[in-house]
C-alpha cells in the first residue's frame, strides 16, 4: 500500500489527502464535531519558573523518525527552520508512523509551557486545529487567540511541529480506515468475494467522504495528545 511522506515545510496541515482513499479495484480482479471550549489557567510562579528555565536547561530537540529514507535522527528545531536562501536538496520526509507523531507531541509538551511563559500568555487554548488551508483554529472562547497566533508565528519549529502533528495524525486515522479494505480484498479467492469486499467498503470510495477532524488538546501543565473526531487517537500498543 502507498503510504505518502509528509513535507514538514508546508504551512497546510490538511486533512489525509484523496491518495490515501482507495480506488475500488474492478469486481472482476481478485463531519467535525466542534471543539471543546476553554483554556488551562499556569500561575505567575509557575509561568517565571519556566521562562527562567526556558533560558538555562537544555531541552532535547532530536528523536529518531521514520522518513522516507529509513530512520533518521533528526534535530527537530533544525529541521522545521529552513535555512536562509532555502534548501540545496530535500531533506528526509516524515512518514505517518506513531512514532513519529509521539516524537513530534513530546517536542511540543515541552516546548509549550516555557512558550506561554515567555511570552506572558496567561492560559494555553483547550484546543488547537486546522482549517484545510491550514489556518489555525482556536475555541471561540479563549481570551488570549490573538497573542497566542501572534506569538507562534515567532516560533516557526514549534508551530511547525503542531501543525504536521495534526497533518501526520490525520493520514494515520485515514491510512487505519483503509488496511482493513486491503487485508480483506487481498485474501479474497474469487471474482465474487472481491466485489462483497467492494460492495463492503464503498463508502472508502465515495467523493465527497470527509477525512477526521483533528485537533490537538493541551492539558494544565501544556502536555499535547491527539484526537479524531473528538476521540483520543488509539495507538498501537508497544
Amino acid at each position: 500500500m502507498f503510504v505518502q511522506a509528509v513535507n514538514p515545510w508546508s504551512s497546510v496541515a490538511s486533512p489525509a489527502p484523496s491518495s490515501f482513499r482507495s480506488t475500488p479495484p474492478a469486481a472482476s480482479a481478485a463531519p467535525a464535531p466542534a471543539n471543546a471550549a476553554g483554556t488551562v489557567s499556569i500561575s505567575q510562579s509557575a509561568r517565571d519558573r519556566l521562562a527562567a528555565e526556558s533560558t538555562t536547561a537544555a531541552a532535547t530537540h532530536s528523536a529518531s523518525f521514520d522518513t522516507n529514507q529509513g530512520t533518521v535522527d533528526i534535530d527537530i528545531e533544525a529541521y522545521f527552520q529552513p535555512p536562509a536562501g532555502g534548501f540545496t536538496e530535500l531533506p528526509p520526509l516524515l512518514m505517518p508512523s506513531p512514532a513519529n507523531i509521539q516524537a513530534l507531541s513530546n517536542y511540543v509538551s515541552q516546548k509549550m509551557p516555557a512558550f506561554l511563559a515567555a511570552n506572558g500568555i496567561p492560559a494555553a487554548p483547550a484546543s488547537v486545529s486546522y482549517d484545510r488551508q491550514g489556518q489555525i483554529q482556536l475555541p471561540a472562547d479563549y481570551p488570549y487567540a490573538e497573542q497566542f497566533k501572534a506569538a507562534l508565528a515567532k516560533e516557526p519549529a514549534l508551530e511547525r511541529s503542531m501543525q504536521s502533528a495534526a497533518a501526520l495524525t490525520s493520514h494515520y486515522v485515514e491510512l487505519q480506515k483503509v488496511m482493513p479494505f486491503h487485508e480483506e480484498y487481498a485474501a479474497a479467492g474469487s471474482s465474487a468475494e472481491a466485489a462483497t469486499v467492494v460492495a463492503k467498503y464503498a463508502w472508502l470510495f465515495a467523493e465527497n467522504r470527509s477525512a477526521a477532524q483533528i485537533s490537538l488538546q493541551f492539558s494544565v501543565t501544556g502536555s499535547m495528545s491527539l484526537n479524531a473526531d473528538g476521540a483520543a487517537v488509539v495507538w498501537p500498543s508497544a
